[in-house]
């Protein structure tokens, strides 16, 4: 059960990495995550809840 649990908080950090990498330099998101929040934005928290990164305000 320990193994299980490292394994999906495993990929759940390397999930959060992986989109963190998308994040454009000073966009909305970027700034938000710099301040240790989410970007309120309603594409961005759709985005988000999908697992993505907001395309329109990350070009």
């Amino acid at each position: 059960m320990k193994a299980l649990t490292i394994l999906c908080a495993s990929l759940a950090l390397a999930a959060g990495l992986f989109a963190a990498d998308k994040v454009k330099e000073g966009s909305c998101c970027d700034k938000a995550q710099k301040a240790g929040k989410d970007c309120a934005h309603p594409c961005c928290v759709k985005a988000k809840a999908e697992g993505k990164v907001c395309e329109k305000c990350n070009k």
